[in-house]
């Protein structure tokens, strides 16, 4: 097929993150001020969602998503592998595109990811989209300029589609960039983990807040308790007056505020590490993000405490509001560095397995991990119910959630969880 205008709304993310990201949006769009039904999308591989445009149901995603990537307005694609070729497909579909302004001057980038196959290198397509858009404009009686930072428009290029059908596909981003960048995370340690594996991880493990606590036994600068809780009361990650994209006349009349989506919702979370370094990190981190104020007292504490010592008597009097007879363990622990001074890669697979022989005194609830050591599993010394593949810090990682307590009693006995690869 030629070279087409687009218009569906792009929600992306890390490999696997396809069925999270759409049972988020699901829940966001229910507990929205619209009355919108979501239509089930289409799946591009396991990382990126397509749906029908709605303003409506981009603005949700656009302020609330937490689990995705990018979030963008796909603007039209080319079969072209040449940039000569691309350029004038490109060209006249922009040109025409009523989604641009007319006779306005705007400033623009362009980034381009995942463009191997392209015939020439990620820098001369960034020129040639960078051209056609510049050329469109003209045509359009106004002017592009490109500017480093703080654009009107972020435009996004992707390479897309089966291999018998590849394209170049041209993406306006209304998410205001990398979703990782919350802007609220002030302090963190040499290795922080991204916000939006961190939200990933809590919605994996089907967290519910109302009825549950969540405790994160090693969590540093607390990225996995801050996205919890602002998860749970349903906060914006970023206000509709910070979108560019909201300026377009399509989301005319939309809302100019995100108040939280759950703020009858009060979460129960301890966040705790051994480093007492990290204490002032979470602290300085929560304060940040809105969490330490009347709404939060006494359902988010912060402790310095080694994991192996939490008992649920302990538990109990650290937050004796909340409920104890089921819970999480949502962490994220080292992977194999050396933890201490002198000592070699034993001393994780140590950890591993005091933290299962610890966790294991915590009938009927569960543990919730990211993990990059293939040896984790087996020193937990328990079955996971889900195994999900992913990525963090640049390695092969793995969601994994267990089962806790009595039922996992026995000794690992082979992998047969519920394992998702798509």
């Amino acid at each position: 097929m030629g070279a087409r205008t687009e218009s569906a709304l792009r929600l992306s993310g890390t490999v696997g993150s396809n069925k999270v990201m759409e049972s988020e949006l699901l829940r966001l769009v229910k507990r929205s001020p619209f009355h919108v039904r979501l239509p089930k999308p289409a799946r591009q591989g396991s990382m990126a969602l397509r749906y029908p445009f709605d303003p409506s149901v981009a603005w949700v995603a656009a302020c609330y998503h937490r689990s995705s990537s990018r979030i963008g307005w796909e603007l039209a694609s080319s079969p072209a592998v040449r940039l000569e070729p691309l350029v004038a497909d490109l060209v006249p579909l922009l040109a025409a595109d009523d989604r641009l302004p007319r006779a306005r001057s705007v400033t623009f980038t362009v980034e381009v990811k995942g463009a191997e196959d392209f015939e020439s290198g990620p820098l001369q397509l960034r020129g040639a989209v960078k051209s056609a858009f510049e050329q469109a404009m003209q045509k359009r009686g106004g002017q592009a300029v490109v500017q480093k930072e703080n654009a009107d428009w972020d435009m996004l290029v992707r390479r897309v589609g089966p291999d018998n059908d590849r394209r170049t596909l041209v993406i306006l981003d209304i998410g205001r960039g990398p979703r990782h960048m919350r802007g609220q995370r002030v302090a963190q340690g040499p290795a922080p983990m991204r916000e939006t594996l961190a939200a990933q991880l809590v919605l994996l493990a089907k967290w519910m807040p109302h009825a549950e606590p969540l405790v994160d036994p090693m969590a540093g600068s607390g990225t996995i308790a801050v996205e919890a809780a602002l998860l749970a009361r349903g906060f914006a990650v970023r206000k509709p007056t910070d979108l560019p994209a909201m300026r377009w006349p399509v989301f005319a009349g939309l809302p100019v505020e995100a108040p939280p989506l759950y703020s009858d919702t009060r979460p129960y979370i301890l966040a705790s590490d051994v480093d007492e370094d990290c204490i002032a990190w979470m602290i300085g981190n929560l304060r940040a993000s809105g969490l330490t104020g009347r709404d939060s007292e006494n359902s988010i504490v912060v402790r310095s405490m080694n994991a192996t010592e939490l008992t649920p008597k302990l538990f109990a009097e650290i937050l004796p509001e909340a409920p104890r007879d089921r819970g999480l363990f949502a962490f994220n622990p080292p992977y194999g560095r050396r933890l201490h001074g002198e000592g070699d890669g034993g001393d994780v697979l140590r950890l591993y397995r005091d933290l299962g022989r610890t966790f294991k005194r915590f009938d009927g609830w569960r543990a919730a991990v990211i993990v990059a050591n293939e040896g984790f599993e087996a020193a937990f010394n328990a079955r996971p119910t889900l195994v999900k593949p992913t990525s963090a810090a640049g390695l092969r990682a793995e969601f994994l959630v267990f089962d806790l307590g009595g039922r996992q009693a026995g000794k690992r006995s082979g992998r047969t969880s519920k394992k998702e690869t798509k």
